[in-house]
């Protein structure tokens, strides 16, 4: 899946059916993804210190650079790609990603080095996840009652005990409430769990994954 970009940024989400062995052999930044909101700013200065066979622990990467390439992998957990003048972020937010708010996290520190203004500027893309009814938390659960005292009240259900929990819904509300001009942000609409072009970890894809890549062209 190709996304629209300008032209300075090329990124493609790969799905179920397309293999990953299009991907360039430009150097690429891929961390071990742990479900927490650590940030990785990929710059000149550090980029090759990065590159795989390196795994550095994330959940993000906001790349500067265009000595490499970056890539993620999912199956459920969204799929963020953030972008402006000079930089592309892109976010793993599963629930508890979005819980502690990694979107917001991601462009604080886009704020720091680029200034408020940078959000004005700033597009957003949202891609595939699990949807709003097939993502039940039982309520009593930790993380549910975190995730019900941090979500926007409209991007949550409560029913028969259970949480149902609209992910894609919660990063649009966080990526407004950071700045991001709603206009600016895309939703790919698409459902992960019952979806076939995809894969899911709820509908029993436990090892495969779908991956989004970015570069910066030079």
């Amino acid at each position: 899946m190709q996304i629209q970009t300008p032209e300075h940024i090329y990124a493609r989400f790969f799905m179920r059916d397309e293999a990953t062995d299009e991907i360039d052999d430009i150097p690429r930044v891929s961390p071990k993804q742990i479900h927490e909101d650590n940030i990785i700013h990929v710059h000149d200065d550090n980029a090759m210190n990065l590159i795989l066979p390196e795994r550095p622990e994330a959940d993000g990467l906001l790349l500067t650079t265009s000595r490499v390439s970056a890539s993620m992998r999912f199956a459920d957990c969204a799929p963020v790609m953030l972008w402006g003048e000079c930089w592309v972020m892109i976010l793993h937010s599963g629930f508890k990603g979005t819980v502690l708010n990694i979107t917001h996290k991601g462009l604080e520190l886009v704020k720091r080095l680029y200034c408020d203004d940078a959000m004005r500027k700033a597009h957003a893309w949202v891609g595939p996840c699990i949807g709003r009814d097939d993502y039940e938390r039982d309520a009593n659960e930790e993380w549910s009652i975190r995730g019900m005292n941090e979500f926007h009240r409209e991007n949550y259900d409560v029913k028969d005990k259970k949480v149902y929990f609209d992910l894609a819904g919660e990063i649009e509300s966080q990526l407004v409430d950071s700045g991001i001009m709603r206009e600016n942000v895309t939703l790919s609409g698409m459902n992960t769990y019952r979806d076939s072009r995809c894969y899911s970890y709820r509908r029993g894809d436990i090892h495969e994954r779908m991956t989004l890549y970015v570069r910066i062209q030079a």
